[in-house]
């Protein structure tokens, strides 16, 4: 993995590296409001770009290889419309993000190295502990989300995606 070393007074609550072709962003202690939406945001913008981000949370570390590595989720682009994006991640509050799947929705505590799918979004104070799967990493593309769990189990789900609509100039 290489870095990049922007010599920080203090240690960042989030650093983003490349790990081979993908984007990798850990984070290194408990992470706040701020570096929640940090979060969203760079996972939106990679998807404008359709990298694949792989999310590593701090208590279950995952290997450089593991993050290096092209995952089954691969593909990058929409095969159903021609112009299409994928419905933004949003970050819910403190260490927590959200990520609307097609038929579901997926609720990533970054900070307790876990996730949960719901029918639909549910605030995270009426989700009780048995909810929630623990994970290595959570492999984020265009079209998909990917959850590797401890045990080794891959969940994934279709990504929700809304139109892009293409505006035209006037002529004349």
């Amino acid at each position: 993995m290489r870095g990049v070393d922007l010599s920080f007074e203090h240690e960042p609550h989030v650093v983003i590296e490349m790990g081979g072709p993908n984007i990798v962003i850990r984070s290194t202690t408990a992470i706040d409001h701020a570096d929640t939406t940090a979060l969203a945001h760079a996972i939106n913008a990679a998807g404008d770009t359709r990298t694949v981000v792989v999310i590593d949370p701090e208590s279950v570390r995952c290997d450089d290889a593991f993050a290096a590595q092209m995952l089954p989720t691969r593909d990058t682009t929409c095969s159903r419309h021609d112009t299409c994006r994928p419905a933004p991640v949003e970050a819910v509050s403190r260490g927590v993000i959200r990520i609307a799947a097609e038929r579901t929705s997926w609720t990533i505590d970054v900070d307790a190295g876990r996730f949960c799918q719901t029918d639909f979004p549910i605030d995270t104070k009426f989700l009780d502990p048995e909810s929630w799967t623990p994970v290595i990493a959570i492999c984020v593309t265009p079209t998909k989300v990917t959850a590797l769990t401890v045990d080794r189990t891959l969940v994934t789900s279709d990504r929700a995606h809304r139109p892009v609509r293409l505006r035209v100039a006037a002529a004349g």
